[in-house]
């Protein structure tokens, strides 16, 4: 099975071997949970049957790209990396969880259960960027049976995996013995995507030591009339914000921290684009 170091930062190796580890309960990002309060296992968001990939499982098996998204069509959030802030802004905006430990994530609709980018042939909107979190699945890490490795799953439950290799519209998982070229490069993803979880973590515990959150409510009307009145997230508090002494600025601005908060700060703007999304998407 795929494997990658926790203390390294590239890739180890790209092979998928038969040795069976730890079920991906161990995922290291379980800020949003699919069913929370439920018993049994809580995966991340989207993920319900994640398992490591391995050619005895999957090595007859491809990878579906029809109605791509359609697993995310269901969700109005996302958690989203720092990283990848300032390309967010553009089109959602970016708020912050109240519960602890506190997450990042991108606002996709007014309603729950309704995501404005996702058409109902499953593709996303045209030229908006597609949260990592979403490009990543049904692909995952978890934790090995070596504290430090991560092992790279799959989710099955999505319909995504599909019996069979060569078929028009997918992409096998295997190639021969090895690991195919797309699964070589969601290891490479997933990787970059943990670092990035990982300092995304340290900002928004910095964020939140120096108590910069402020509860966020706000009310939207569409063209329609009708309101939508969201609560139970928190964002930056812009006044406390601009009080941080100069050489916390400039620390925050070192780390990269300084346009993360610029970015979420002017994303906010988009909360009233959603309201006109939510009348075409009634329509």
């Amino acid at each position: 099975m795929a494997r990658q170091s926790r203390k390294k930062s590239k890739k180890e190796d790209d092979k998928v071997s038969e040795d069976k580890s730890a079920p991906a309960e161990n995922a290291e990002d379980t800020s949003a949970e699919a069913t929370p309060g439920a018993e049994g296992p809580r995966w991340p968001l989207f993920y319900s049957q994640p398992v490591p990939l391995s050619i005895e499982r999957h090595g007859d098996k491809s990878i579906s790209l029809e109605k791509r998204f359609g697993f995310a069509s269901n969700t109005n959030m996302v958690p989203v990396n720092m990283q990848e802030f300032t390309r967010i802004a553009t089109s959602y905006p970016i708020v912050f969880t109240e519960t602890a430990p506190a997450s990042s994530i991108a606002i996709l609709g007014l309603r729950q259960g309704q995501n404005l980018f996702v058409s109902e042939d499953g593709m996303w909107d045209g030229g908006v960027y597609v949260p990592a979190y979403v490009r990543r699945y049904p692909f995952i890490f978890s934790t090995g049976q070596e504290e430090e490795q991560l092992v790279l799953c799959v989710d099955e439950a999505e319909g995504l995996i599909v019996e069979g290799t060569g078929e028009e519209g997918t992409q096998a998982i295997y190639d021969g013995e090895e690991a195919s070229e797309v699964v070589k490069k969601m290891l490479e993803f997933c990787a970059a995507f943990h670092r990035q979880s990982l300092a995304t973590r340290e900002f928004v515990d910095e964020l939140e030591q120096r108590e910069l959150f402020r509860p966020g409510t706000v009310t939207i009307s569409n063209d329609s009339g009708e309101q939508f009145n969201l609560r139970g997230f928190r964002i930056v508090d812009e006044a406390k914000f601009n009080a941080l002494p100069d050489d916390v600025i400039l620390e925050y601005r070192r780390k990269n921290w300084l346009s993360a908060i610029i970015s979420h700060l002017v994303s906010i703007q988009n909360l009233a684009a959603l309201g006109f999304r939510s009348k075409s998407a009634d329509a």
